[in-house]
């Protein structure tokens, strides 16, 4: 059996709704339990630094500083990877996708017991392998760790499809919609998680991070 389609499976809507759960999840963790900071979403990182720098309190700059640090540290790694793996692109996806789950579950062992440093550099890590992976939604650009250019892209996607009467158009923004709800989502039961569960409410974003997993060797394994 094999799969005939115009686009992979990591580009399809499945996958995407699944990652922006993730990203939208583990934002909301950090915030929640991590001292109001954010594993993806770095422009509100770069904002919480600024504000303590011209405050002065220095610690808190640091506590910023960490995660920003370790995002940018995963690009590194995103472009090694995809140097040595850019002939194979499900290769480089799938590995990328194990090694977010990798380092996931290595969050999930070490935060209950180790301080916010440790937890923050892990997440921020994860976040920066897989926006910098998975790019594609049906071979269009779209993010899945921040959602400024992803509500523009439905706002602007659905209105001009529905004024030029271009079907294509307005499915695009359509599912550009559902990448955001599938973020809210994640935030939502990410927050009442770990409200309740505090820093062991982390495991349950393996369910999505294990079913990315899955399709990719699914793929695979059907071509």
């Amino acid at each position: 059996m094999s799969i005939n389609k115009e686009y992979q499976v990591f580009e399809g809507l499945r996958i995407a709704t699944a990652l922006t759960f993730i990203s939208g999840y583990l934002n909301a963790f950090t915030y929640v339990t991590q001292g109001g900071r954010f594993a993806g979403i770095q422009s509100g990182n770069i904002i919480m630094l600024s504000y303590y720098l011209a405050k002065g309190e220095i610690s808190q700059v640091l506590s910023f500083l960490n995660p920003i640090f370790f995002f940018v540290l995963g690009q590194f790694i995103v472009y090694l990877l995809k140097r040595k793996l850019k002939k194979n692109r499900w290769i480089w996806h799938f590995c990328s996708s194990l090694l977010m789950t990798a380092f996931i579950i290595l969050a999930i062992v070490i935060s209950p017991f180790v301080g916010p440093f440790f937890t923050m550099a892990t997440l921020a890590f994860v976040a920066s392998i897989q926006i910098g992976t998975f790019q594609k939604l049906r071979g269009a650009p779209y993010a899945n760790v921040m959602m400024t250019g992803n509500l523009k892209n439905a706002a602007y996607l659905w209105f001009k499809g529905w004024m030029e009467h271009d079907k294509i158009l307005r499915k695009r923004g359509q599912e550009t919609i559902l990448i955001l709800a599938s973020f809210s989502v994640g935030v939502i039961v990410s927050t009442l998680l770990s409200l309740r569960f505090s820093e062991y409410g982390l495991i349950y974003v393996l369910i999505p991070a294990l079913y990315v997993n899955y399709e990719l060797w699914r793929e695979k394994s059907l071509a």
